[in-house]
């Protein structure tokens, strides 16, 4: 008895075309879709860790937004324990309908040191004009 039937084979070939398919169809996950990416530089302005939001004052984003400052939201606060106001950042700005928030935000240059005190001018002696007394 036979058991080899003929349509087996391409039984097979159909099956294994169809999972090919199908698994190419999903080669981009629902969760993305409709999102927008765009490249945010800027300065730090302020943190607000306890509403998870950093204000920046940008730069122009050509054909997105003109350079301004304003707050962004950030979904991963711990990204905030990394910044101080005056860091030069760069970060992606995610917009998805009516929402937006920064992501992988990295610092490009950490704000200039404090400048060194100015010398004490306690030792200048001030001579009155009046009766050349030295005060």
């Amino acid at each position: 008895m036979n058991h080899n039937h003929p349509l087996r084979p391409k039984s097979a070939f159909i099956v294994m075309s169809l999972l090919f398919l199908v698994s190419c169809s999903h080669s981009k996950p629902a969760a993305d879709a409709g999102l927008k990416h765009y490249q945010l530089t800027g300065n730090v302005v302020a943190i607000d860790k306890p509403n998870k939001s950093l204000t920046v004052d940008g730069d122009e984003i050509p054909g997105f937004m003109s350079a301004m400052e304003m707050p962004y939201d950030v979904k991963d606060a711990s990204l905030l324990d990394k910044l101080a106001p005056g860091d030069r950042i760069a970060a992606d700005i995610v917009v998805k309908d009516d929402q937006s928030w920064l992501e992988n935000i990295r610092v490009t240059k950490p704000p200039a040191p404090p400048a060194p005190p100015a010398k004490s001018t306690s030792s200048l002696r001030v001579l009155w004009a009046t009766n050349g007394v030295a005060a």
